[in-house]
């Protein structure tokens, strides 16, 4: 009920720094520039069938773009982490490309695959990618070796090392580069989506009417923060269960 509270209470105050902004920034300005959080939300409910196309096409476009950067990076981050040879040939190659800005290969994409969704993802895909495989790779590096020989000593092969020790060990801090990237996913997704102007998707929602219509513009990005929202919520929630000892509470010794 407190953790509710707070929640309720954050959201007000965003609310009404959103609706001081507005006011301030419309009077300064003589016009209405910044719509405020009442006219965005009336907008939501007023074009809801449109915002919901939209939302469902950006929201699986960011989930299968997450799944595919973890099904790649996450291993590929273990085994350079754990294995001293393929780190040793990884390693340039990760720290070569991963400074390479990926906004910068968006319009190359489009040209070489076109602006279809498969692209819209593959972007997102691959700014996620190194976020993770970073994470992932200085987790594995950090494994507390008593337990590997521990677990070696008791006659466990190396696929049981990864699975009972490296993969437990490192998905809190994987899941923590997860719950980031979601933010750095969505603006990769708005900014891919804008490219495409005739795409589906909240980012070609809010680029279609920003110049016109600010306030559809803002109902947008309000269903944008909504998609973060739930993302995040069901990080929590994997977390919880895939981490269930973090969460166990600890009884003082008598």
């Amino acid at each position: 009920m407190k953790r509710v509270l707070t929640y309720v209470i954050s959201i007000a105050a965003l609310l009404f720094a959103w609706e001081m902004a507005s006011i301030a920034v419309n009077v300064i300005n003589h016009a209405a520039i910044l719509p405020g959080p009442f006219d965005a939300l009336s907008q939501v409910v007023k074009n809801a069938a449109e915002l919901r196309r939209n939302f469902a096409a950006s929201a699986w476009r960011l989930i299968l773009a997450i799944l595919i950067s973890l099904a790649t990076a996450m291993p590929l981050g273990l085994l350079t982490g754990r294995e001293p040879t393929l780190d040793r040939f990884f390693s340039p190659i990760i720290y070569i490309t991963y400074p390479i800005p990926q906004v910068a290969l968006i319009l190359f994409l489009f040209v070489v695959f076109g602006t279809g969704s498969a692209t819209k993802v593959a972007m997102v895909a691959l700014a996620l990618f190194f976020q993770i495989l970073v994470s992932a790779r200085g987790a594995a590096k950090n494994i507390d070796e008593e337990y590997v020989t521990s677990v070696l000593s008791a006659g466990a092969s190396r696929w049981q090392v990864y699975w009972h020790v490296v993969l437990p060990a490192t998905l809190p801090q994987i899941l923590t580069s997860v719950r980031v990237s979601i933010g750095l996913g969505i603006a990769f997704l708005y900014i891919a989506e804008t490219r495409a102007a005739l795409g589906t998707g909240l980012g070609s929602y809010i680029n279609k009417h920003m110049l016109f219509s600010r306030g559809r513009a803002f109902a947008g990005i309000v269903a944008m923060a909504i998609l973060g929202l739930l993302l995040y919520i069901a990080v929590d929630v994997i977390e919880r269960i895939a981490c269930r000892w973090k969460y166990v509470k600890k009884r003082p010794l008598k």
